[in-house]
Parts: structure tokens; C-alpha cells; sequence
């Protein structure tokens, strides 16, 4: 009896071994061949390429029709974050730049095509051009809505404004929806360097006004300085034209 333990025993142990050398060896396969749940960072990834020279003011619709690009994979070490990744990204675009054949499209040369830009029934199209602060730094995105405020300095001979007591700020006209937005840096979608966002010296807005607010705007732009402030639909705003100046401002309660 004890001669057949001791068998079985060496039998058992012969066996563990053996198994343990299996193990031991899918485990170095796997790990030589990527598997064991290791992650292995693609060398390539897609892009949306010109494949022939493509000048500057050529719309997304005109290059996706007539074949001027294709997604194409491109060395991961040399993808860019602004690089368009679908065909989609060209929709309602249109080139400022020209973009060389072999070249990557990238966010930094497309800006909202005019031609798909549709107005709101009854409305006006209007423009200002504000300083990158005034026009809040970049942030501002379409879609938004905005209240237009106007910084008062000249004084009027006759007429109501003759009594404003000068400098003042109103609020020019409240909840405006901001249709295009055309800036010199990147928009806050892009991440910001270790150095902090840029803020564009300067920014110009596409505005949906009424007639008497377009008319308002073109003159204010003409003699007075405007700023915007970012704002929500149905928001309540101060009292429009009321304007508020040196010595009319009180301490909060």
C-alpha cells in the first residue's frame, strides 16, 4: 500500500510540473505575439487626405464630389490632433487655404461655408467686429445667444442721449443668436497648451437681428464701442437702452 502512494504521489507531482510548464509557456507565446491583454498603440490611423492640390475657397461639398480627398491611414506619429479624421467634417465647410496633394485637412483651414448659413425667417444678417476680450476670448461658438451691450462716450446736443450721464453701458438688445463665428485663434474645443489658451486680437460675429436692431448695431458700431455677453434663451436681462454710468451703480445688499 505504501508502495502505491509513494507512485501515485510521484505521478501527481510529474503531472504539476508538466502542466505548469505548459502554462508558463502560452503565457511567453502570448506575450511575443501582443496577447495577455497588453496594449499595443496603433501605427497608423485615418485621415482625410488631398489627393490632388485643392485651392483655397473650395467648398467640403465640392471636394468630397469631386474626389479632391479620401480618408487615407496616416503614421500615427504624424496625425495632428486638428487633422479631420471623417468626410464629415468637411460638411457646410470651405477651404481659407490652400491644401497641397499627400497633405492632411485639418480644422485650422476650414471655416462655415456662407452658402449654408440660413437665416431665420424675418431676420437680418448683421456683422460686428469686437476685440478678442469684447467678443469673450474665443469661447463664443454658433448657435450661441448673445446680449449686445454698448459703451457710451460722446455726448448729443439734443434729443434724449443729450442727458446721459457720460461714460455709460446699456444693453443694446438682449438674447441675439450669434450664426458664425470668425476668429483668428483656436476655439475652446482645442485643448489648451501648458501656456494657457490664446485669445484673438479680434473677432468678427454674424448677428440675427430684427430691421431696427440692425439699424441700431450699424450705428453703434459707427460712434460707440459694443462688447458681447454670453447668455441663454429666455434669460431675463437688464432693461434694454437704459444706460448706466458714473455715480448710477449701487452696492449689492
Amino acid at each position: 500500500m505504501k508502495k502505491q502512494t509513494v507512485v501515485l504521489v510521484l505521478i501527481g507531482v510529474i503531472l504539476f510540473i508538466a502542466g505548469s510548464a505548459i502554462a508558463y509557456a502560452s503565457v511567453e507565446g502570448a506575450s511575443k505575439h501582443g496577447g495577455g491583454g497588453a496594449t499595443i498603440a496603433p501605427v497608423t490611423t485615418t485621415a482625410v487626405v488631398a489627393t490632388s492640390n485643392i485651392p483655397a475657397g473650395t467648398t467640403g461639398q465640392a471636394m468630397v464630389s469631386e474626389g479632391l480627398v479620401a480618408l487615407q491611414l496616416v503614421p500615427a506619429k504624424s496625425y495632428s490632433p486638428t487633422d479631420l479624421s471623417t468626410l464629415t467634417g468637411l460638411n457646410d465647410q470651405v477651404l481659407t487655404a490652400p491644401v497641397a496633394k499627400g497633405h492632411a485637412i485639418t480644422s485650422t483651414v476650414l471655416t462655415a461655408s456662407t452658402s449654408s448659413i440660413s437665416l431665420p425667417q424675418g431676420m437680418n444678417g448683421v456683422t460686428v467686429t469686437l476685440t478678442g476680450v469684447q467678443g469673450l476670448a474665443g469661447y463664443l461658438q454658433p448657435g450661441a445667444r448673445v446680449d449686445v451691450y454698448a459703451n457710451i462716450t460722446k455726448t448729443a446736443s439734443t434729443g434724449p442721449s443729450a442727458t446721459l450721464p457720460i461714460p455709460c453701458t446699456e444693453l443694446a438688445m438682449a438674447n441675439i443668436e450669434v450664426m458664425d463665428v470668425q476668429s483668428t485663434a483656436p476655439t475652446f474645443s482645442s485643448k489648451p497648451s501648458t501656456a494657457g489658451r490664446t485669445i484673438p486680437p479680434s473677432e468678427t460675429l454674424l448677428l440675427a437681428v430684427t430691421p431696427n436692431q440692425a439699424r441700431s448695431i450699424e450705428f453703434l458700431s459707427q460712434n460707440e464701442t459694443l462688447s458681447v455677453v454670453q447668455t441663454q434663451k429666455d434669460l431675463g436681462a437688464p432693461p434694454v437702452n437704459a444706460c448706466i454710468g458714473t455715480n448710477q451703480t449701487t452696492a449689492a445688499p
